[in-house]
């Protein structure tokens, strides 16, 4: 099977996880949306990216990059990573897609070891939350599973803009 096609498995089978009743999957966020994780277009891109989500355990981060062209390193400390060290690194990925799951809570660091793009602003740092917040009024059983269809459609959604950024 092509590495392509092996990407294209990879994304499936998280649609279908993420179909199943009474899936417990998480949240998947596509890291930079419909930017997928690529040279930002300004140094608060990620940043602002991160500002507007709920990240807490069980959730799942997608990275979408090209292999050779970018890849993710994690480093445990914010010094390390507002210097772009790849000292005491913790983690490295370098086939994308990547899908990280998050099963511990704190602060995460994360950028592009590749070149200066961690200077430029290819970099992630976000908060894991022990649980998630409660969704905003949600008064009925009705709701909450509308909230969760949306979201399921939501990842169908990433997966199809995953492949799109993955064709390019």
């Amino acid at each position: 099977m092509s590495r392509r096609g092996q990407h294209a498995l990879l994304l499936l089978s998280a649609v279908v996880a993420s179909l199943v009743p009474g899936s417990t999957a998480g949240v998947y966020h596509i890291v930079g949306a419909g930017k997928g994780w690529r040279m930002p277009p300004n140094k608060t891109y990620y940043d602002d990216w991160a500002r507007t989500r709920h990240i807490s355990i069980g959730d799942k981060l997608m990275f979408l990059y090209r292999s050779g062209v970018h890849n993710i390193v994690e480093v445990p400390t914010r010094a390390l990573f507002d210097a772009c060290s790849m000292r005491n690194i913790t983690s490295r990925y370098q086939n994308g897609p990547t899908i990280i799951e998050l099963t511990q809570p704190g602060q995460r660091f994360y950028f592009c070891g590749v070149g200066e793009h961690c200077e430029v602003g290819q970099k992630l740092a976000i908060n894991v939350l022990l649980v998630a917040p409660p969704p905003p009024d949600t008064p009925n059983s009705a709701a909450a599973a509308t909230a969760r269809l949306s979201r399921r459609a939501g990842l169908a959604a990433a997966c199809l803009v995953a492949a799109l950024l993955m064709a390019v």
